[in-house]
């Protein structure tokens, strides 16, 4: 049985669920799992990294932008500057 502190608790998380906006990642780390092997994409001082070919030259990829799309209004500001260049 739920005591009211957690029932609380589930309201409130299912109220900054609802308020993305509200979340600001200053790291993050992922495994990719891409069509042609894996990669590890992560957002660290301010900047995406991505450890495939492609990033080392451009500085942007398919993985991290696929993250800004999975993130949405989350993604880190950087990366949203980044996505509307």
């Amino acid at each position: 049985m739920l005591d009211s502190g957690m029932i609380n608790k589930i309201q409130k998380a299912k109220e900054y669920a609802s308020e993305p906006e509200r979340i600001h990642f200053s790291r993050l780390e992922v495994d990719f799992d891409g069509k042609n092997g894996n990669h590890h994409v992560g957002f660290d001082d301010g900047s995406w990294h991505c450890d495939c070919d492609y990033f080392r030259h451009h500085h942007t990829c398919s993985h991290t932008m696929a993250m800004e799309r999975v993130l949405g209004v989350m993604a880190p500001a950087e990366a949203e500057a980044a996505a509307v260049a």
